[in-house]
């Protein structure tokens, strides 16, 4: 044992007496490759080995040798006596001023032979070695179970108390971890809207861009968490770039789905190339680094557009958002995902939640107006259906046909009841599909065409009879028509659907045209009917339709967009 003793004695004095021992204050180590044995790569020889900075010691698979100063912090008397703190990719043996200090898993020439050891390790050092000042530390590692190529395998060397480092670590995760539950709580809340309340695509992409910025913050701690042997590092690194690519598509995403961006390739332009010059970037930590800020400057951009447009819903506010963490972004690029992303992106998404909440709340308000408008014209109009004058009408000529042609009684009572019946099942629902909707108005010519002795005829051309209408839209332009025309002759009156890309997304467009009859008087303004119709869209499709109409010489032509 004292032989022991004096060879580490030994040791330390010559390499301390040594200039050319690097110091990994100054962030330096030296390395050698050769397959040395211990007591020569401890004996303070300098050939063979080469000055490298530490974090960027990258010797292949190995074995390979390490040395460098390691400083011991001055400590109050009675302290406990520090540990040392190691992260390296591999495994590793260690010696502390030429005394064996511990194993981490078990150093091997080949893949068979290692036993791979842990990415961090804490190591108490020996109560007669641990005096402040420079330590020489010594490291024999191997890495052949990596599965990548890193920048470097040696991530930090500390030396403090025990306790201090393992409260530093955990204390390093505690706002990360209350960011991760904010971040799903947030997510699963969007995605029940969507499942729920019928919320839009910018509350689904709000509500995955949560759950993936999550993950991205869970694969940053799951080091922290859990103590994993080195090769799930590059699991981890694998799904930590994913969540980075994930958060990085989807947050101009959602920000050009929000403001209703209305030039896609913009979008797509600034972020695929921001993408393509990954390949470029070597190391994760670089490639994360370099989508998170191309994310950031799209999102920008689309952001900047918004409020020059002058976007309802916030485009300030998001503006704001992205300022913030654009900000922290440029204070620490590099380590952007490991130390600022949660602090920044929390901050944004909270931001985006709240100008989505808002927008959301406006979007309900319209709602219910639009409701109960389209509940107090769908009144008007049954009252009108029902005025005395048609009723009058209808009932002298039933009468008169019950006695004269009781077949043309029976067919007009049939069609009389079919308009009632369907005015009757459709008049609660928000939409419905275009075939009920046609039935509805099929119905209503059959009955005009009783009273006026003629036939009357609705053509189709390009229709989707699956696709949801509000109820009474077409019915009521056909009513309209009645009312402004005479028609004493067959007429045929046209539907025409097409499907047309626009803005943020396809649209339907329907184009409804009423052939004139005799005595024409002007049609539109803002009557019953029109009101009814603009009420009816804006409870189906809040702030997304359109409706023109005008006299064209074909007849009265009106025109109608809604969201496909």
């Amino acid at each position: 044992m004292m032989s022991s003793a004096l060879f580490a004695g030994c040791f330390a004095l010559s390499l301390t007496a040594s200039a050319a021992l690097p110091s990994a204050r100054q962030g330096l180590v030296q390395v050698n490759t050769e397959d040395l044995s211990p007591e020569v790569a401890l004996s303070g020889d300098a050939r063979g080995w080469h000055t490298v900075a530490a974090d960027q010691v990258n010797e292949g698979t190995g074995p390979y040798w390490l040395r460098t100063q390691v400083d011991v912090p001055p400590r109050e008397a009675g302290a406990p006596t520090p540990a040392l703190a190691l992260s390296v990719l591999g495994s590793w043996e260690a010696w502390w001023d030429g005394g064996l200090l511990g194993r981490n898993g078990q150093v091997g020439r080949t893949p068979s032979e290692e036993v791979p050891g842990r990415v961090d390790a804490l190591l108490p050092l020996p109560t007669g070695l641990s005096a402040p000042g420079p330590h020489v530390l010594t490291m024999r590692i191997s890495a052949h179970r990596l599965g990548f190529q890193p920048v470097g395998t040696v991530h930090y060397m500390q030396v403090g108390e025990a306790a201090s480092l393992a409260q530093m670590r955990m204390l390093g995760l505690v706002p990360a971890l209350c960011m991760l539950g904010a971040l799903v709580l947030m997510g699963l809340y969007h995605l029940v809207r969507v499942r729920l309340a019928h919320g839009g695509l910018a509350t689904l992409l709000l509500g995955v861009l949560c759950l993936a910025a999550a993950a991205l913050v869970l694969m940053e701690s799951w080091r922290g968490l859990a103590n994993y042997p080195y090769p799930q590092h590059a699991l981890r690194l694998r799904l930590q770039a994913a969540a980075v690519l994930a958060v990085a598509a989807l947050l101009p995403a959602t920000v050009h789905a929000a403001f209703g961006e209305p030039l896609r390739w913009l979008r797509w332009m600034g972020l695929g190339m921001g993408l393509l010059a990954l390949v470029f970037v070597p190391g994760f930590d670089a490639k994360n680094s370099v989508a998170l800020g191309a994310s950031l400057v799209v999102s920008t951009a689309l952001a900047v557009r918004a409020w020059r447009r002058g976007e309802p819903g916030g485009a300030l506010g998001a503006l704001a958002g992205l300022c913030f963490a654009g900000t922290l972004y440029l204070l620490e690029p590099w380590g952007f995902s490991e130390r600022g992303f949660f602090v920044a992106f929390g901050g944004l998404l909270v931001c985006l939640t709240a100008i989505h909440a808002r927008r959301q709340r406006q979007q309900q308000e319209r709602f219910e107006s639009a409701t109960r408008a389209a509940e107090r014209l769908q009144l008007e109009l049954l009252k009108r259906s029902l005025q005395p004058h048609f009723l009058m009408n209808t009932l002298g000529a039933l009468s008169e046909w019950v006695e004269t042609e009781p077949a043309q009684a029976v067919r007009f009572i049939e069609a009389l009841g079919a308009v009632y019946r369907h005015l009757l099942a459709v008049s609660g629902e928000r939409t419905i599909p275009l075939a009920r909707e046609l039935e509805l108005c099929r119905a209503h010519l059959e009955v005009m065409g009783c009273r006026q002795g003629t036939a009357f005829q609705l053509e189709t051309e390009g229709v989707d009879l699956s696709a949801p209408v509000p109820p009474a839209l077409l019915h009521t332009l056909l009513e309209n028509a009645f009312s402004h025309n005479r028609y004493v002759s067959p007429h045929t009156f046209r539907l025409e659907s097409s499907l047309v890309a626009e803005g943020t997304g396809p649209r339907r467009r329907y184009v409804f045209l009423a052939p004139p009859g005799t005595g024409t008087r002007p049609g539109g303004g803002e009557g019953t009917g029109s009101r009814y119709l603009r009420a009816r869209l804006e409870e189906a499709f809040p702030g997304a339709w359109r409706l023109e109409d005008g006299p064209t010489d074909a007849g009265w032509r009106t025109r109608v967009e809604v969201p496909a």
